[in-house]
């Protein structure tokens, strides 16, 4: 197949394009210089103009192709709920330009659209595929949890149009539309927090957790999140959400901890003598002794 991805150069659409380009398919990434062209040759690519911070410009590739895997999002980058809308336009006007082709669009959501403050406690609220969203600031945000007002409407009003950009493709009639909600992302060195975890370890001597420490986070391998995104643009029927990360372990508390000042916030930050323990759902820790429980895929 002639697919597109866009964000082909970040963490999740780099290793799904490479993994696609290896399956056989010719795969199209968006370029808006020579140079980002050039990049993209070099790894395999097929590059075609257009920028997802212009959505219009996203119209003619997507009708070229036979499927659309987005991964980019300004959202990711900037959290306000104006990037999480133009996240939304860009991805409307790639459904749109598929028309009633049925052709697969996956769309690349997050676990954050059910991100809950609990103080670092552990909660055993399980948000399932089915679960509405966007959740309502009385269940992400309950009063004890002391979440400041400003904070509350931020990220509710940009949970918001990421659950519309959702509903939005699931919907769609004409098209194979998925969603996928990665979990924290790891893998080749790389991740969204994983990283930052462990240099925080190294320089000091022990793992940081956010307040009690009860809160488990779902980890994914990229490998394995690629494996995901791969079966569901050959599988999923129309329609489809799927989580990509695995369960966490039953919460305990840290054996010893100490606290010092949290770089530019007014609050606290405590740290774990005893680091949480996962496990991964395949030999890809790269290293990392992980700890689950059992593997639960979705």
């Amino acid at each position: 197949m002639k697919i597109l991805v866009t964000g082909a150069t970040g963490f999740i659409g780099a290793a799904v394009a490479r993994k696609l380009s290896q399956q056989g398919h010719e795969v199209v990434a968006l370029s808006r210089s020579d140079a980002a062209a050039a990049k993209l040759r070099a790894a395999g690519l097929t590059p075609i103009a257009g920028d997802f911070a212009n959505p219009a410009s996203l119209a003619a590739p997507a009708a070229q192709v036979d499927a659309v895997v987005s991964t980019a999002s300004i959202g990711q980058v900037e959290g306000t709920p104006e990037s999480f809308a133009k996240d939304r336009d860009a991805v409307e006007v790639m459904t749109k330009a598929l028309g009633d082709s049925g052709k697969p669009l996956i769309f690349t959501s997050g676990s954050a659209i059910f991100g809950v403050f609990t103080k670092g406690e552990a909660s055993p609220t399980i948000f399932d595929e089915e679960q509405p969203v966007p959740l309502p600031a009385s269940v992400f945000a309950p009063p004890e949890a002391e979440i400041p007002p400003p904070f509350i409407a931020g990220f509710g009003g940009a949970m918001a149009p990421r659950a519309e950009t959702e509903t939005a493709v699931l919907r769609a009639a004409g098209i194979r539309g998925i969603a996928i909600r990665p979990g924290l992302v790891y893998g080749e060195g790389r991740g969204y927090d994983l990283p930052n975890l462990i240099a925080l370890t190294k320089t000091h001597g022990a793992a940081p957790h956010l307040g009690a420490g009860g809160v488990r986070h779902g980890y994914v391998h990229i490998d394995d999140l690629v494996e995901l995104y791969v079966l569901a643009l050959e599988r999923a029927p129309a329609g489809t959400m799927l989580h990509g990360s695995i369960s966490v372990s039953p919460a305990r508390r840290p054996e010893k901890s100490w606290t010092g000042p949290r770089p530019d916030m007014t609050s606290w930050k405590t740290w774990s003598t005893a680091p949480t323990q996962f496990r991964t759902p395949s030999k890809r820790s790269g290293g990392i002794q992980f700890a689950y429980p059992r593997d639960r895929r979705r």
